[in-house]
Protein backbone atom coordinates (compact mmCIF):
# COMPACT_ATOMS: atom_id res chain seq x y z
CA UNK A 1 0.00 0.00 0.00
CA UNK A 2 0.81 3.71 -0.23
CA UNK A 3 1.11 5.44 3.29
CA UNK A 4 0.20 7.03 5.41
CA UNK A 5 -2.75 5.59 7.16
CA UNK A 6 -3.85 1.53 6.14
CA UNK A 7 -7.35 2.55 6.70
CA UNK A 8 -7.47 5.76 4.64
CA UNK A 9 -5.26 5.07 1.95
CA UNK A 10 -5.22 1.06 1.56
CA UNK A 11 -8.81 0.75 3.11
CA UNK A 12 -10.48 3.83 0.99
CA UNK A 13 -8.94 2.28 -2.45
CA UNK A 14 -9.92 -1.20 -2.15
CA UNK A 15 -13.54 0.33 -1.15
CA UNK A 16 -13.40 2.98 -4.61
CA UNK A 17 -12.55 -0.72 -6.52
CA UNK A 18 -15.31 -2.59 -5.47
CA UNK A 19 -17.68 0.74 -5.89
CA UNK A 20 -16.85 0.89 -9.28
CA UNK A 21 -16.81 -2.82 -9.70
CA UNK A 22 -20.54 -2.73 -8.52
CA UNK A 23 -21.22 0.47 -10.86
CA UNK A 24 -21.34 -1.96 -13.82
CA UNK A 25 -20.95 1.13 -16.09
CA UNK A 26 -18.65 4.31 -15.77
CA UNK A 27 -18.65 6.93 -13.00
CA UNK A 28 -19.59 10.79 -14.02
CA UNK A 29 -20.22 11.87 -10.24
CA UNK A 30 -19.21 11.06 -6.57
CA UNK A 31 -19.70 12.86 -3.21
CA UNK A 32 -18.18 10.71 -0.33
CA UNK A 33 -19.74 11.89 3.27
CA UNK A 34 -18.13 11.72 6.31
CA UNK A 35 -19.82 11.90 10.18
CA UNK A 36 -18.67 14.37 12.38
CA UNK A 37 -18.37 12.36 14.96
CA UNK A 38 -16.40 9.86 13.49
CA UNK A 39 -12.06 9.86 13.01
CA UNK A 40 -12.50 10.09 9.47
CA UNK A 41 -13.68 13.74 9.35
CA UNK A 42 -10.67 15.62 10.86
CA UNK A 43 -8.30 13.03 9.19
CA UNK A 44 -9.21 12.62 5.67
CA UNK A 45 -7.52 15.03 4.07
CA UNK A 46 -4.10 14.53 5.80
CA UNK A 47 -4.38 11.05 5.30
CA UNK A 48 -5.10 10.77 2.14
CA UNK A 49 -8.41 9.55 1.62
CA UNK A 50 -9.09 11.82 -1.39
CA UNK A 51 -6.45 10.72 -3.38
CA UNK A 52 -6.79 6.74 -2.64
CA UNK A 53 -11.01 6.28 -2.65
CA UNK A 54 -10.72 8.54 -6.18
CA UNK A 55 -7.83 6.34 -7.32
CA UNK A 56 -9.93 3.32 -6.73
CA UNK A 57 -12.76 4.52 -8.14
CA UNK A 58 -11.01 5.33 -11.21
CA UNK A 59 -10.01 2.10 -11.16
CA UNK A 60 -6.49 3.27 -11.08
CA UNK A 61 -3.67 1.13 -9.05
CA UNK A 62 -2.52 2.56 -6.04
CA UNK A 63 0.95 2.30 -7.73
CA UNK A 64 -0.11 3.99 -10.52
CA UNK A 65 1.34 7.68 -10.76
CA UNK A 66 -2.05 9.54 -11.02
CA UNK A 67 -2.35 8.72 -7.51
CA UNK A 68 -0.56 11.75 -6.66
CA UNK A 69 -3.23 13.88 -8.12
CA UNK A 70 -6.15 11.69 -8.86
CA UNK A 71 -8.90 13.96 -7.94
CA UNK A 72 -7.54 16.42 -10.76
CA UNK A 73 -7.15 13.29 -12.98
CA UNK A 74 -10.08 12.49 -12.55
CA UNK A 75 -11.77 15.67 -12.86
CA UNK A 76 -10.07 16.00 -16.45
CA UNK A 77 -11.40 12.33 -17.22
CA UNK A 78 -14.96 14.04 -16.66
CA UNK A 79 -15.62 12.21 -13.26
CA UNK A 80 -15.96 14.99 -10.38
CA UNK A 81 -15.50 13.46 -6.81
CA UNK A 82 -16.15 15.51 -4.03
CA UNK A 83 -15.98 15.22 0.06
CA UNK A 84 -18.04 16.43 2.73
CA UNK A 85 -18.75 16.21 6.29
CA UNK A 86 -22.29 15.57 7.58
CA UNK A 87 -24.35 13.60 9.97
CA UNK A 88 -24.58 9.89 9.04
CA UNK A 89 -27.56 7.54 10.53
CA UNK A 90 -26.76 4.36 8.49
CA UNK A 91 -23.52 3.82 9.79
CA UNK A 92 -21.92 4.42 13.63
CA UNK A 93 -18.16 3.01 12.62
CA UNK A 94 -15.81 5.83 13.24
CA UNK A 95 -14.52 5.16 9.50
CA UNK A 96 -17.30 4.94 7.58
CA UNK A 97 -18.40 6.46 4.54
CA UNK A 98 -21.62 7.24 2.55
CA UNK A 99 -20.71 7.02 -1.20
CA UNK A 100 -23.56 8.44 -3.39
CA UNK A 101 -22.66 8.18 -7.53
CA UNK A 102 -24.16 9.39 -10.73
CA UNK A 103 -23.26 6.77 -13.62
CA UNK A 104 -23.09 7.70 -16.95
CA UNK A 105 -25.94 5.54 -17.96
CA UNK A 106 -28.19 8.25 -15.50
CA UNK A 107 -28.16 5.74 -12.95
CA UNK A 108 -27.80 6.63 -8.98
CA UNK A 109 -26.11 4.25 -6.49
CA UNK A 110 -25.69 4.90 -2.86
CA UNK A 111 -23.04 2.51 -0.71
CA UNK A 112 -22.29 2.94 2.88
CA UNK A 113 -19.48 1.33 3.19
CA UNK A 114 -16.61 1.11 6.43
CA UNK A 115 -12.39 1.05 6.10
CA UNK A 116 -12.19 -1.78 9.23
CA UNK A 117 -8.64 -1.12 10.43
CA UNK A 118 -5.28 -2.83 8.57
CA UNK A 119 -6.90 -2.27 4.80
CA UNK A 120 -9.81 -4.48 5.67
CA UNK A 121 -12.91 -3.24 4.56
CA UNK A 122 -16.78 -3.44 4.53
CA UNK A 123 -19.52 -2.49 2.41
CA UNK A 124 -21.99 -2.35 4.97
CA UNK A 125 -24.99 -1.30 2.74
CA UNK A 126 -26.28 -0.94 -1.09
CA UNK A 127 -28.97 1.09 -2.46
CA UNK A 128 -30.70 1.40 0.86
CA UNK A 129 -30.12 -2.40 1.17
CA UNK A 130 -27.88 -4.26 4.04
CA UNK A 131 -25.15 -6.05 3.04
CA UNK A 132 -21.70 -7.32 4.11
CA UNK A 133 -19.26 -7.74 1.92
CA UNK A 134 -15.47 -7.65 2.67
CA UNK A 135 -13.61 -8.24 -0.47
CA UNK A 136 -12.99 -11.41 0.21
CA UNK A 137 -14.59 -13.65 -2.18
CA UNK A 138 -16.35 -13.03 -5.75
CA UNK A 139 -19.89 -11.36 -4.69
CA UNK A 140 -22.75 -11.61 -7.02
CA UNK A 141 -26.14 -9.97 -5.64
CA UNK A 142 -29.87 -10.36 -7.07
CA UNK A 143 -32.90 -8.10 -6.11
CA UNK A 144 -35.48 -9.60 -7.72
CA UNK A 145 -39.68 -9.37 -7.35
CA UNK A 146 -40.75 -12.07 -5.34
CA UNK A 147 -42.60 -13.52 -8.42
CA UNK A 148 -39.17 -13.72 -9.71
CA UNK A 149 -37.67 -15.48 -6.88
CA UNK A 150 -38.10 -19.55 -8.26
CA UNK A 151 -36.37 -18.32 -11.37
CA UNK A 152 -33.35 -16.50 -9.99
CA UNK A 153 -32.70 -19.65 -7.13
CA UNK A 154 -32.56 -22.27 -9.58
CA UNK A 155 -29.72 -19.98 -10.96
CA UNK A 156 -27.82 -18.85 -7.38
CA UNK A 157 -28.54 -22.07 -5.59
CA UNK A 158 -26.01 -21.68 -2.61
CA UNK A 159 -27.04 -18.07 -2.26
CA UNK A 160 -28.43 -16.26 0.88
CA UNK A 161 -31.78 -15.30 0.75
CA UNK A 162 -33.50 -12.31 2.26
CA UNK A 163 -37.01 -11.03 1.49
CA UNK A 164 -37.64 -7.06 2.68
CA UNK A 165 -40.37 -4.56 1.45
CA UNK A 166 -41.59 -6.83 -1.41
CA UNK A 167 -38.54 -7.90 -2.85
CA UNK A 168 -36.04 -10.51 -2.06
CA UNK A 169 -32.37 -10.05 -1.89
CA UNK A 170 -30.15 -12.65 -3.32
CA UNK A 171 -26.53 -13.01 -1.89
CA UNK A 172 -23.62 -15.60 -3.40
CA UNK A 173 -19.92 -15.39 -1.90
CA UNK A 174 -17.85 -17.60 -4.00
CA UNK A 175 -14.34 -18.55 -4.32
CA UNK A 176 -14.43 -18.54 -8.63
CA UNK A 177 -16.13 -15.54 -10.62
CA UNK A 178 -19.90 -15.93 -12.13
CA UNK A 179 -20.15 -17.43 -15.19
CA UNK A 180 -20.84 -14.74 -17.44
CA UNK A 181 -23.68 -16.64 -18.95
CA UNK A 182 -25.43 -17.01 -15.82
CA UNK A 183 -25.40 -13.09 -14.86
CA UNK A 184 -26.57 -12.71 -18.74
CA UNK A 185 -29.32 -14.83 -18.08
CA UNK A 186 -30.21 -13.35 -14.17
CA UNK A 187 -30.80 -9.95 -16.28
CA UNK A 188 -33.51 -11.20 -18.35
CA UNK A 189 -35.75 -12.72 -16.11
CA UNK A 190 -38.63 -10.65 -15.48
CA UNK A 191 -39.06 -9.25 -12.77
CA UNK A 192 -35.81 -9.19 -11.85
CA UNK A 193 -34.38 -5.11 -11.21
CA UNK A 194 -30.74 -5.43 -10.12
CA UNK A 195 -28.09 -7.48 -10.65
CA UNK A 196 -24.47 -6.22 -8.86
CA UNK A 197 -21.14 -7.85 -9.32
CA UNK A 198 -17.77 -7.63 -7.36
CA UNK A 199 -14.18 -9.36 -7.70
CA UNK A 200 -11.84 -9.81 -4.44
CA UNK A 201 -9.85 -7.73 -3.44
CA UNK A 202 -7.85 -9.68 -1.32
CA UNK A 203 -6.46 -13.35 -1.64
CA UNK A 204 -9.81 -15.60 -1.50
CA UNK A 205 -10.07 -18.09 1.18
CA UNK A 206 -10.39 -21.59 -0.61
CA UNK A 207 -9.77 -23.93 2.24
CA UNK A 208 -10.22 -23.94 6.27
CA UNK A 209 -8.52 -23.00 9.81
CA UNK A 210 -6.21 -25.08 11.64
CA UNK A 211 -6.93 -23.32 14.89
CA UNK A 212 -9.10 -20.26 16.01
CA UNK A 213 -6.79 -19.28 18.97
CA UNK A 214 -3.43 -18.75 20.59
CA UNK A 215 -4.15 -22.15 22.15
CA UNK A 216 -5.00 -23.64 19.83
CA UNK A 217 -2.28 -22.51 17.26
CA UNK A 218 0.25 -23.43 20.10
CA UNK A 219 -1.00 -27.16 20.90
CA UNK A 220 -1.29 -27.65 17.14
CA UNK A 221 2.02 -26.67 16.82
CA UNK A 222 3.40 -28.80 19.88
CA UNK A 223 1.02 -31.23 18.09
CA UNK A 224 3.36 -31.33 14.80
CA UNK A 225 6.62 -30.43 16.61
CA UNK A 226 6.59 -27.34 14.32
CA UNK A 227 7.99 -23.64 15.50
CA UNK A 228 5.27 -20.53 15.16
CA UNK A 229 6.38 -19.72 11.79
CA UNK A 230 6.20 -23.09 10.20
CA UNK A 231 2.57 -23.66 12.12
CA UNK A 232 1.55 -19.97 10.57
CA UNK A 233 2.77 -20.95 7.01
CA UNK A 234 0.71 -24.67 7.83
CA UNK A 235 -2.44 -22.07 8.44
CA UNK A 236 -1.84 -19.89 5.32
CA UNK A 237 -1.19 -22.61 3.05
CA UNK A 238 -4.47 -24.22 4.07
CA UNK A 239 -6.44 -21.23 3.98
CA UNK A 240 -5.40 -20.23 0.61
CA UNK A 241 -4.90 -23.41 -1.03
CA UNK A 242 -1.43 -22.64 -1.73
CA UNK A 243 1.69 -24.56 -1.91
CA UNK A 244 3.77 -23.80 0.83
CA UNK A 245 7.02 -22.48 -1.42
CA UNK A 246 4.10 -20.03 -3.22
CA UNK A 247 2.94 -18.76 0.12
CA UNK A 248 6.54 -18.05 1.00
CA UNK A 249 7.77 -16.40 -2.00
CA UNK A 250 4.49 -14.17 -1.31
CA UNK A 251 5.90 -13.55 2.57
CA UNK A 252 9.43 -12.77 0.86
CA UNK A 253 7.83 -10.28 -1.98
CA UNK A 254 6.49 -8.52 1.14
CA UNK A 255 9.59 -8.42 2.61
CA UNK A 256 11.59 -7.03 0.03
CA UNK A 257 8.73 -4.59 -0.14
CA UNK A 258 10.00 -3.45 3.84
CA UNK A 259 13.54 -3.43 3.14
CA UNK A 260 13.20 -0.95 0.45
CA UNK A 261 11.09 0.79 2.38
CA UNK A 262 13.52 1.07 5.28
CA UNK A 263 16.33 2.17 2.10
CA UNK A 264 14.24 4.70 0.80
CA UNK A 265 13.65 6.16 4.40
CA UNK A 266 16.92 6.33 5.10
CA UNK A 267 17.43 8.83 2.00
CA UNK A 268 16.16 11.79 3.19
CA UNK A 269 16.14 13.68 -0.22
CA UNK A 270 13.53 11.35 -0.46
CA UNK A 271 11.43 12.66 2.41
CA UNK A 272 8.31 14.76 1.87
CA UNK A 273 6.53 14.25 5.11
CA UNK A 274 3.70 17.03 6.29
CA UNK A 275 5.37 17.61 9.88
CA UNK A 276 8.47 16.39 10.45
CA UNK A 277 11.81 16.43 8.88
CA UNK A 278 14.20 12.77 8.46
CA UNK A 279 16.08 11.68 11.62
CA UNK A 280 16.68 7.94 10.96
CA UNK A 281 19.82 8.44 9.18
CA UNK A 282 21.13 10.49 11.33
CA UNK A 283 20.10 8.42 14.17
CA UNK A 284 21.46 5.96 12.45
CA UNK A 285 25.02 6.68 12.07
CA UNK A 286 25.36 8.55 15.23
CA UNK A 287 24.54 4.79 16.17
CA UNK A 288 27.43 3.43 13.67
CA UNK A 289 30.31 6.28 15.22
CA UNK A 290 29.13 5.43 18.73
CA UNK A 291 27.89 9.00 19.34
CA UNK A 292 24.77 7.59 21.90
CA UNK A 293 24.28 6.47 25.12
CA UNK A 294 24.34 2.30 24.60
CA UNK A 295 23.07 1.34 20.76
CA UNK A 296 23.30 -2.06 19.74
CA UNK A 297 20.49 -3.72 17.59
CA UNK A 298 17.68 -2.15 19.77
CA UNK A 299 18.88 1.18 18.27
CA UNK A 300 19.41 -0.20 15.04
CA UNK A 301 15.80 -1.19 14.85
CA UNK A 302 14.43 1.47 16.12
CA UNK A 303 16.05 3.84 13.68
CA UNK A 304 15.11 1.67 10.74
CA UNK A 305 11.32 1.55 12.12
CA UNK A 306 11.49 5.61 11.82
CA UNK A 307 12.71 5.07 8.39
CA UNK A 308 9.55 2.79 7.19
CA UNK A 309 7.28 5.53 9.08
CA UNK A 310 9.58 8.61 7.70
CA UNK A 311 8.68 6.57 3.83
CA UNK A 312 5.06 5.60 4.51
CA UNK A 313 4.08 9.60 5.79
CA UNK A 314 6.29 10.55 2.18
CA UNK A 315 3.06 8.47 0.72
CA UNK A 316 5.62 5.61 -0.56
CA UNK A 317 5.21 2.06 -0.80
CA UNK A 318 5.06 0.12 2.39
CA UNK A 319 3.27 -2.94 3.76
CA UNK A 320 1.02 -2.41 6.75
CA UNK A 321 1.86 -4.77 9.47
CA UNK A 322 -0.06 -4.67 10.65
CA UNK A 323 -1.13 -0.94 9.71
CA UNK A 324 0.39 2.16 7.71
CA UNK A 325 0.30 3.76 11.27
CA UNK A 326 2.22 0.95 12.49
CA UNK A 327 4.29 0.07 9.44
CA UNK A 328 7.45 0.94 10.78
CA UNK A 329 7.73 -1.45 13.86
CA UNK A 330 8.30 -5.08 11.87
CA UNK A 331 10.51 -4.15 9.19
CA UNK A 332 12.63 -2.44 11.66
CA UNK A 333 13.11 -5.59 13.62
CA UNK A 334 13.06 -8.34 10.73
CA UNK A 335 15.64 -6.15 8.89
CA UNK A 336 17.97 -5.74 12.00
CA UNK A 337 17.92 -9.43 12.58
CA UNK A 338 18.53 -10.67 9.15
CA UNK A 339 21.81 -8.17 8.98
CA UNK A 340 22.43 -9.73 12.95
CA UNK A 341 21.94 -12.91 12.36
CA UNK A 342 22.53 -13.72 8.72
CA UNK A 343 19.02 -15.25 8.05
CA UNK A 344 18.15 -17.27 4.92
CA UNK A 345 15.51 -16.35 2.83
CA UNK A 346 13.43 -18.93 4.14
CA UNK A 347 14.23 -18.08 7.33
CA UNK A 348 13.13 -14.49 7.00
CA UNK A 349 10.25 -15.78 5.62
CA UNK A 350 9.33 -17.98 8.56
CA UNK A 351 10.20 -15.37 11.41
CA UNK A 352 7.63 -13.46 9.51
CA UNK A 353 5.20 -15.79 9.74
CA UNK A 354 5.79 -16.09 13.40
CA UNK A 355 4.81 -12.30 13.28
CA UNK A 356 1.80 -13.06 10.91
CA UNK A 357 0.35 -15.45 13.60
CA UNK A 358 -0.09 -13.08 16.43
CA UNK A 359 -1.84 -10.39 14.05
CA UNK A 360 -4.02 -13.44 12.82
CA UNK A 361 -5.46 -14.07 16.31
CA UNK A 362 -5.96 -10.12 17.29
CA UNK A 363 -7.55 -10.12 13.91
CA UNK A 364 -10.04 -12.84 15.27
CA UNK A 365 -10.53 -11.35 18.21
CA UNK A 366 -10.42 -7.92 18.39
CA UNK A 367 -9.56 -5.38 15.31
CA UNK A 368 -6.05 -3.05 14.15
CA UNK A 369 -8.64 -0.28 14.21
CA UNK A 370 -6.97 2.62 16.25
CA UNK A 371 -10.33 4.51 15.54
CA UNK A 372 -12.14 1.57 17.80
CA UNK A 373 -9.37 0.72 20.25
CA UNK A 374 -6.51 3.45 20.30
CA UNK A 375 -2.53 2.66 19.84
CA UNK A 376 -2.43 -0.56 21.45
CA UNK A 377 -4.27 -2.05 18.31
CA UNK A 378 -1.77 -0.77 15.82
CA UNK A 379 1.43 -0.22 17.22
CA UNK A 380 0.80 -2.39 20.87
CA UNK A 381 0.26 -5.22 18.00
CA UNK A 382 3.06 -4.23 15.77
CA UNK A 383 5.13 -4.27 18.75
CA UNK A 384 3.97 -7.91 20.04
CA UNK A 385 3.93 -9.44 16.37
CA UNK A 386 7.75 -8.19 16.33
CA UNK A 387 8.56 -9.74 19.74
CA UNK A 388 6.92 -13.06 18.44
CA UNK A 389 9.26 -12.46 15.24
CA UNK A 390 12.40 -12.58 17.60
CA UNK A 391 11.68 -15.24 19.45
CA UNK A 392 11.25 -17.37 15.94
CA UNK A 393 14.66 -16.03 14.93
CA UNK A 394 16.38 -17.30 18.27
CA UNK A 395 14.90 -20.44 17.55
CA UNK A 396 12.40 -20.58 20.98
CA UNK A 397 9.51 -22.36 20.92
CA UNK A 398 6.24 -21.39 19.95
CA UNK A 399 5.18 -20.70 23.32
CA UNK A 400 7.63 -18.68 24.18
CA UNK A 401 6.83 -16.79 20.81
CA UNK A 402 3.15 -15.95 22.03
CA UNK A 403 4.76 -15.31 25.32
CA UNK A 404 6.53 -12.78 24.06
CA UNK A 405 3.75 -11.06 22.31
CA UNK A 406 1.84 -11.22 25.41
CA UNK A 407 4.16 -9.69 27.62
CA UNK A 408 4.68 -6.79 24.99
CA UNK A 409 1.01 -6.18 24.98
CA UNK A 410 0.31 -6.00 28.39
CA UNK A 411 2.44 -3.32 27.71
CA UNK A 412 1.17 -1.03 25.79
CA UNK A 413 -2.48 -1.10 26.97
CA UNK A 414 -4.45 2.44 27.50
CA UNK A 415 -2.11 3.68 24.39
CA UNK A 416 -4.03 6.78 22.78
CA UNK A 417 -4.52 7.13 19.32
CA UNK A 418 -3.92 11.16 19.18
CA UNK A 419 -1.68 12.02 15.75
CA UNK A 420 -0.79 15.65 15.89
CA UNK A 421 -2.62 17.57 12.76
CA UNK A 422 -4.24 14.36 11.80
CA UNK A 423 -1.20 12.87 10.49
CA UNK A 424 0.53 9.82 11.57
CA UNK A 425 4.07 11.26 12.40
CA UNK A 426 3.75 12.33 16.14
CA UNK A 427 3.98 10.38 18.05
CA UNK A 428 3.43 7.52 15.72
CA UNK A 429 7.13 7.56 14.28
CA UNK A 430 8.92 7.62 17.93
CA UNK A 431 6.02 4.94 18.92
CA UNK A 432 6.95 2.69 16.11
CA UNK A 433 10.70 3.32 16.92
CA UNK A 434 10.36 2.26 20.89
CA UNK A 435 7.98 -0.65 20.02
CA UNK A 436 10.48 -2.30 18.02
CA UNK A 437 13.29 -1.75 20.70
CA UNK A 438 10.83 -3.09 23.32
CA UNK A 439 10.33 -6.05 21.21
CA UNK A 440 13.68 -6.92 21.34
CA UNK A 441 13.43 -6.83 25.23
CA UNK A 442 10.58 -8.86 25.57
CA UNK A 443 11.63 -11.90 23.67
CA UNK A 444 14.83 -11.35 25.67
CA UNK A 445 12.74 -11.62 28.69
CA UNK A 446 10.89 -14.59 27.45
CA UNK A 447 14.30 -16.35 26.08
CA UNK A 448 15.62 -15.70 29.63
CA UNK A 449 13.70 -17.38 31.85
CA UNK A 450 10.61 -15.29 32.75
CA UNK A 451 7.22 -17.15 32.85
CA UNK A 452 4.13 -15.28 31.42
CA UNK A 453 1.25 -15.59 33.44
CA UNK A 454 -1.74 -13.72 31.12
CA UNK A 455 -1.62 -15.80 27.86
CA UNK A 456 -1.96 -14.61 24.76
CA UNK A 457 -5.63 -14.83 23.66
CA UNK A 458 -6.89 -12.88 27.60
CA UNK A 459 -4.01 -10.79 26.64
CA UNK A 460 -5.54 -9.39 23.45
CA UNK A 461 -9.14 -9.43 25.04
CA UNK A 462 -7.81 -7.21 27.84
CA UNK A 463 -6.38 -4.90 25.20
CA UNK A 464 -9.43 -4.66 23.54
CA UNK A 465 -11.26 -3.84 25.68
CA UNK A 466 -9.36 -0.78 27.41
CA UNK A 467 -9.01 0.34 23.79
CA UNK A 468 -12.77 0.48 23.44
CA UNK A 469 -12.82 2.47 26.91
CA UNK A 470 -10.59 5.20 25.79
CA UNK A 471 -12.97 8.28 24.74
CA UNK A 472 -13.08 9.17 21.55
CA UNK A 473 -10.77 12.45 21.91
CA UNK A 474 -8.55 9.24 22.05
CA UNK A 475 -9.08 7.36 19.29
CA UNK A 476 -7.75 9.22 16.12
CA UNK A 477 -9.88 12.15 16.15
CA UNK A 478 -7.27 14.21 16.84
CA UNK A 479 -8.99 15.65 19.68
CA UNK A 480 -7.38 14.37 23.01
CA UNK A 481 -3.37 13.58 23.84
CA UNK A 482 -0.47 15.04 22.03
CA UNK A 483 -2.57 16.31 19.12
CA UNK A 484 -4.31 19.36 21.64
CA UNK A 485 -1.23 20.76 23.24
CA UNK A 486 0.05 23.75 22.94
CA UNK A 487 3.20 22.82 20.98
CA UNK A 488 1.18 20.15 18.94
CA UNK A 489 -1.80 22.88 17.95
CA UNK A 490 1.34 25.52 16.81
CA UNK A 491 2.85 23.10 14.45
CA UNK A 492 3.41 23.97 10.73
CA UNK A 493 3.04 21.87 7.73
CA UNK A 494 5.30 21.27 5.34
CA UNK A 495 3.44 20.82 2.49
Amino acid sequence: MRGPSSSHTAGAHRIGLIVRDLFDAEPTAARVTFDPRGSMAPTWKPLGVDLAFTAGVMGWPMLDQRYFSSVERAREAGVTVEFEVATLEETDHPNGMLIEATLENGRQLRVVAEAVGGGGIRIANLDHRPVDLDGKAHVMLVVADVSAEGAVADLVQDAIRREENGSVLFSLSSSDPPDSGSVSRLRRIPGVSEVWTAAPVFFVRRGGTLFESAEGMVELANERVLSLGEIALAYESELLGLAEDEAVDEMLRRFDIMKQSVAAGLDDQRSDMLLLQPSAATVLAAEGRGAVAVGGIHTRAAAKALAVMHHCNSRGVICAAPTGGSAGTLPGVVASLVEEMNLSRRQTALVLFAASAVGLIVARRATFAAEIAGCQVEIGVAGAMAASAVVEAAGGSSRQAVDAAAISLQNTMGSPCDPVAGACEIPCHTRNALAASSALTCADLVLGGYANPIPLDESIDASYEVGKALPSELRCTAGGGCAVTPSGLRMERLR
